[in-house]
């Protein structure tokens, strides 16, 4: 149990007249529901600042600024706060801050995932009617259907993600429209070429030096191993987690293998269970560190049988691992995070990768139906054109489909006399700028 002093010490420094400055995301809260909002997603990723987007929106509908609250779980002056401290919480709130009771208070609760057994006080909270509840988290509990059966349809999770490259564009003072883009053209392709090595993480995007941007990498990284990973799920050999996520960060863009995994650490003279290197894959996805891509299959048994494809979810985290850059598997990587957050907007999007004879990098359905086919390939040229068409065109002719999409860095030299192939650049298929 927290000590009241220490609490109401905590509360007396929120002052909502001086949050930073956001950029405003592309992540639409709709904050007419009565629901409990819940961004969800990897640490640094912009959780806490799209929060203070919230509050600055409530402030200009009119909400007191006497009836907001952000508290940070992670403060280490509320490391011992349990889940019956709430009352506490907003008593001491109350005596500090006299809220309007003539309107619900707005309660931002940053990393909730650090108190224990929160789900049912937050449900009490939400049911006295008293209160607009806004929480963050980095575990993917928060998506599942765990919460869901707690919170009995209360809620409404939004997928947080670092920056796209339309928001790293904005976020560098250029809107990307019309003139405007083309204005700019020299200086979009060059934060391209940045964003496919350095990811999109905000503090990243915002620095300039590289070494700084890596130091900064490492230190997200080390925060994600021991305490969103070992510390969360109880992992005392973190030497043996370092070298399984090494692995890992070595695989992305391909097909994931456990054998070939436990067979590299035999080799290596480290005992560990092929159940073991399973869970700590799933640790990884669990803390939005990774996204597995399936195969496409109509049947779910092949589906989620079939090895999966391995995906950072901020390719500046291969950075610490690299020894040479793959900018094929780096771009193919930030496509597929990219179509992650397109998901987001589209709930009955489901992303899949093909595989027949060849192998199409994306493929993409909605409501069961596939609507998109995407091969993405770095430079296109007259040495792999042919072998790039051939995968595309297998996909598109097995599935019927009269269009599909080649995404390559650059703009490519090469004319296809198949006009149902679009070839476009990364920064305009990010960006919605039509070739």
């Amino acid at each position: 149990m927290i000590k009241p002093e220490h609490l109401k010490r905590y509360l007396s420094e929120f002052d909502i007249d001086k949050l930073p400055h956001t950029l405003k995301r592309d992540i639409d809260v709709d904050l007419s529901l009565n629901k409990i909002i819940i961004l969800a997603g990897i640490r640094r990723s912009g959780k806490t600042y799209e929060l203070y987007n919230i509050m600055k929106q409530l402030l200009t509908e009119g909400v007191s600024k006497r009836n907001i609250l952000y508290i940070n779980f992670e403060d280490e002056r509320l490391l011992n706060f349990q889940s019956t401290d709430f009352d506490l919480l907003l008593d001491s709130y109350v005596a500090l801050f006299h809220p309007n009771q003539k309107e619900k208070i707005c309660l931002f609760l940053d990393e909730i995932q650090v108190v224990e057994h929160w789900e049912k006080a937050i449900r009490r909270l939400h049911e006295s009617n008293n209160y607009k509840l806004f929480l963050t988290g980095s575990s993917s509990k928060l998506l599942s259907s765990e919460i869901s059966t707690l919170m009995a349809g209360r809620n409404i999770t939004y997928m947080t993600y670092p920056f796209s490259f339309s928001e790293m564009v904005r976020s560098k003072g250029i809107v990307p429209e019309g003139k405007v883009f083309y204005r700019n053209l020299a200086s979009i392709k060059e934060y391209a070429n940045e964003f496919i090595i350095y990811g999109g993480f905000p503090e990243i995007v915002q620095t300039n030096n590289s070494d700084s941007k890596k130091r900064i990498l490492s230190s997200y990284y080390e925060s994600i191993i021991f305490r969103d990973i070992a510390e969360r799920y109880h992992i005392n050999d973190i030497g043996q987690l370092k070298i399984v996520l090494s692995y890992i960060m070595n695989s992305y863009s391909t097909n994931f293998s456990v054998s070939n995994l436990y067979n590299f650490m035999k080799s290596i003279g480290m005992e560990i269970g092929k159940n073991t290197i399973s869970k700590i894959l799933e640790y990884a996805e669990n803390v939005f560190f990774i996204s597995l891509n399936y195969k496409y299959s109509k049947g779910f048994k092949v589906r989620t049988q079939s090895r999966k494809k391995v995906y950072i979810m901020d390719i500046g985290f291969t950075l610490l691992f690299r020894t040479s850059d793959d900018l094929g598997k780096l771009l193919e990587d930030v496509v597929y995070i990219e179509l992650l957050r397109r998901k987001e907007k589209d709930q009955f999007k489901e992303i899949y990768y093909y595989q027949g004879k060849e192998e199409a990098d994306f493929l993409i359905t909605s409501n069961n139906k596939i609507v998109e086919i995407i091969q993405v390939c770095y430079e296109l040229n007259e040495s792999n054109f042919q072998r790039e068409i051939k995968s595309i065109h297998e996909a598109m002719l097995t599935f019927s489909m009269d269009k599909g999409t080649i995404i390559t860095m650059e703009e490519s030299p090469i004319t296809l006399p198949d006009k149902s192939i679009k070839i476009i650049p990364f920064y305009k298929w990010s960006l919605g700028i039509e070739t």
